[in-house]
């Protein structure tokens, strides 16, 4: 094996460009600062002689500014190259100089000819001569602009299907939300949209914002103030690792106390926070906050997969039957309870016994959300709910349960409380309103697709090929479909545009074909099936808006050039609606012309000001609430890293002033003002497992790896992260392990009823015996081959996080595992 040894790396001088970026990775939006300077002019060792202030002629201490290789890049444009180092901003308060190992390669993600990201898109791809090929922007939005004009004018807007990414792309965006949500939804007037991680265009959180919360009500600080943090469905140390550490840790170590004594109430008692994980793993958030908070302050509620509902009811029905609830909030802010607990009244006998959970674990649990304080006071509880549960069992059901708990502990508008979705990307929605039918008849496109339904599907800034539900099956279908325009553009290879759009138009709609439009940053695994493709900017190449959990909006700012002639999606979106206009106004129909206007952007921000900052003024769902007008460029780009936190109050002194916590006047979101139990019985296995049940031994969980994010669209391409995990590992117990035959690296193969995938096996005390854990998101072995085709039908929300397969011994490359670690994590 050769190592590579790069000890030196360039020092940004006094005078180099400094942007502020927010990390395009998970949902807490680190804050990092971006230096750009020419390659052939350096910074000194000393403070005063680099743009970083900091003296590199002593050991930088472990909390200082510092960078790794990784950290720094060397960019090309306009023939000139120059250096970029991205590293963290201390005067961010969400990660205060804390780097996280995504966060800490953002540099290594820019375009570089002679690096790992050589392969970004550059120009528009059109399907010619059995391959894709570059072309130029007007050939690529003209042939598609004929195809839809065709379409429009002869059949249903809603024959145009839209696969799309649902905040904007790498890291967020507001722009990118608006642009590609006005031309499908305004300008084309489609309703056959579903989003990036599901087979409809659906909220994750119905239940919640039914019961009048929205699923961002409070603050990261506050989670530093609460006596009990519960976390459900999440595993923050894996997929937050900032908030855990920079926010949460602070909590556990009685760092954050000083803090809670000036924010509580006079006389209440204070003390370090208690930590309780709901999770059939041990994950490394479990073992990690035992060796922060020890053991002694740390629960690990470890429950059978799938019971997370029966949980939540036991927890309220003993809350409840010791007189802990919120009684006066509850009598004068809430309504359902009655109902919701005769329902869901559930004993810690028969939690037990479905749950696996022993009764007295259950019951510690209940005393640190709920039994007084010494001083009388009632607890203050974070509680933080994420995948697990959002892709659980029965998306509905779960929520709403976990919400009817905060409700009964008053643990949302009051200081260091909160019931918040922990989040995977940033926020970043803004868009006309869908004009869809209500959720429970929300349409699947995926089974619409499969059906031979749609004659254009757009897939924008995601990968369903991967990450879809019964994703096998799916790349059966869309690649029958799209061969079927894939002959006739062959067939007539060099024929003007007017005779390939007839002849697609006709292979579509009379002989079910599919023509499948792809907009990314990199060629991925959708652009075999692929027909034209248009090359997108990402993070640091454009300006872009987006908040984090905390509804903490920042301006990550633009820091160098895309590559070839690649473009924000906005603008990717306002040249095909131009090119559609244009084509429009040839044929004399300028009645549906007309719905093609107001996309002359020449900016992201042209982009960010006809959407978000129209919010309120004109019908734009968005995340940013009624006061996004207050919110310009310039404001922002002052506020810096720490931005403001949504809704905007004002802009007095030179400042935009938000709002940390949501609801302290009990007012919700529902027609009387007041929050709503609901009642959530125990949902049942649904009938696709029940059936692969009697052939298929184990239970596969899944989720994400901290190294690694999404659809690993950047991490299975840079060294540091791709021989890493070279494939998808999968988790299993020593038990399993020895049953099967396999050791440590050994390749499986893991099928069931709905497809297969290859994966590396190695030995985990984090799982169960019979209950695996495999890492999704791997486009070489996608997981969610496995995946069965159930959705809820009351959200269309699919159950990503449950299915059964047997597993069997492939062989061993030990070539391909030479740097793959072993070691247990945590």
């Amino acid at each position: 094996m050769t190592v590579k040894v790069n000890d030196r790396i360039p020092l940004p001088p006094k005078d180099a460009t400094v942007k502020n970026v927010t990390c395009e990775f998970c949902i807490v939006g680190c804050g990092y600062k971006a230096y750009k300077w020419p390659v052939g002019k350096e910074g000194g060792a000393r403070p005063n002689q680099n743009a970083l202030g900091v003296d590199f002629t002593r050991p930088v201490p472990a909390n200082g500014t510092w960078a790794s290789p990784n950290m720094v890049n060397l960019v090309e444009e306009n023939g000139r190259k120059y250096n970029v180092m991205v590293v963290p901003d201390h005067n961010c308060v969400v990660n205060s100089g804390l780097n996280s190992v995504r966060g800490g390669l953002m540099a290594s993600t820019l375009f570089n000819a002679n690096s790992d990201t050589a392969d970004r898109l550059k120009e528009p791809l059109i399907y010619r001569g059995r391959k894709l090929y570059e072309t130029t922007w007007e050939e690529a939005t003209g042939l598609l602009a004929k195809v839809i004009a065709k379409i429009l004018q002869n059949d249903s807007p809603n024959d145009i299907a839209m696969i799309t990414f649902d905040h904007g792309g790498g890291g967020g965006g507001f722009e990118n939300t608006w642009g590609t949500g006005k031309l499908f939804f305004k300008a084309i007037g489609t309703i056959s949209c579903r989003i990036h991680n599901r087979p409809a265009y659906n909220s994750e959180v119905h239940a919640t914002r039914e019961m009048g919360i929205g699923e961002l009500n409070s603050s990261y600080y506050d989670c530093e103030l609460a006596d009990t943090i519960l976390m459900i469905g999440t595993n923050p140390v894996e997929c937050q690792t900032n908030f855990f550490f920079n926010h949460m840790v602070k909590n556990l170590t009685g760092e954050s106390l000083k803090n809670k004594k000036k924010e509580y109430h006079r006389g209440e008692t204070a003390a370090p926070g208690k930590f309780i994980v709901v999770d059939p793993r041990r994950t490394v958030t479990v073992k990690t906050a035992e060796k922060v908070a020890g053991k002694e302050n740390v629960l690990h509620l470890q429950l059978k997969p799938g019971t997370d509902v029966t949980l939540m009811n036991a927890l309220v029905t003993y809350i409840v039957e010791k007189g802990w609830h919120a009684k006066s909030f509850i009598r004068k802010h809430t309504e359902g309870f009655k109902e919701m607990y005769a329902r869901n009244k559930t004993s810690l006998e028969e939690a037990e016994r479905i749950t696996g959970v022993p009764a007295e674990k259950i019951k510690k649990a209940a005393e640190w959300l709920a039994k007084p304080k010494k001083s009388g006071h009632r607890p203050r509880n974070w509680i933080g709910y994420e995948k697990g549960v959002i892709w659980g069992i029965k998306n509905y059901e779960c929520i709403a349960s976990i919400v009817n708990l905060a409700l009964v502990t008053q643990s949302v508008g009051r200081v260091g409380t909160g019931v918040c979705r922990m989040g995977g990307h940033q926020e970043g929605y803004a868009r006309p309103p869908y004009g869809g039918p209500p959720r429970w008849k929300l349409p699947v496109i995926d089974e619409h697709m499969k059906k031979g339904d749609y004659s254009v599907m757009f897939i924008w800034g995601c990968d369903p090929t991967v990450n879809t539900i019964a994703a096998e099956q799916f790349r059966e279908a869309l690649a029958r479909r799209s061969e079927i325009v894939k002959r006739v553009l062959d067939e007539y290879e060099g024929a003007d545009l007017d005779t390939l759009a007839d002849k697609v138009y006709e292979a579509c709609k009379y002989y079910g074909g599919l023509l499948v439009v792809d907009v990314d940053i990199y060629p991925r695994p959708k652009q075999e099936y692929s027909h034209i493709v248009f090359p997108a900017a990402t993070t640091m190449e454009m300006n872009l808006t987006s908040m984090n959990g905390e509804r903490r909006m920042r301006l990550s700012e633009k820091v160098v050039e895309p590559p070839g002639s690649a473009k924000p999606d906005c603008l990717i979106a306002a040249a095909i609606a131009n090119a559609i206009k244009a084509e429009l106004e040839r044929q004399g129909r300028y009645d549906l012309a007309k719905r093609f206007e107001g996309f002359d952007w020449k900016t992201e921000e042209d982009a960010f000001n006809d959407g978000f900052r129209m919010a309120g003024k004109e019908e734009i769902d968005s995340q940013g609430g009624p006061t996004g007008y207050i919110a310009t460029y310039d404001r922002l780009r002052k506020a810096g890293n720490n931005g403001v936190q949504l809704p905007i109050k004002a802009y007095k002194h030179g400042r935009l002033i938000g709002t940390r916590l949501l609801y302290t006047d009990y007012k919700f979101g529902t027609k009387s003002g007041k929050a709503r139990f609901l009642p959530t019985p125990q949902p049942d296995l649904p009938p696709q497992i029940k059936k692969m049940m009697g052939r298929h031994k184990y239970w596969i969980n899944n989720g994400r790896l901290n190294h690694m994010w999404q659809s690993n669209y950047h991490t299975l391409r840079l060294e540091f992260t791709k021989d890493r995990w070279p494939l998808a590992p999968i988790f299993l117990h020593e038990s399993d392990m020895k049953e099967l035959g396999l050791q440590d690296g050994d390749i499986v193969r893991v099928w069931n009823d709905y497809g297969s995938v290859r994966a590396i096996a190695i030995t985990s005390d984090e799982v169960r015996p019979g209950e695996p854990f495999m890492a999704f998101g791997f486009a070489n072995s996608p997981m969610n081959n496995l995946v069965t085709d159930f959705v809820d039908p009351d959200t269309k929300i699919p159950y990503y996080k449950g299915t059964v397969a047997s597993i069997e011994r492939i062989g061993r490359n030990e070539s391909l595992i030479e740097e793959v670690s072993f070691k247990e994590r945590g």
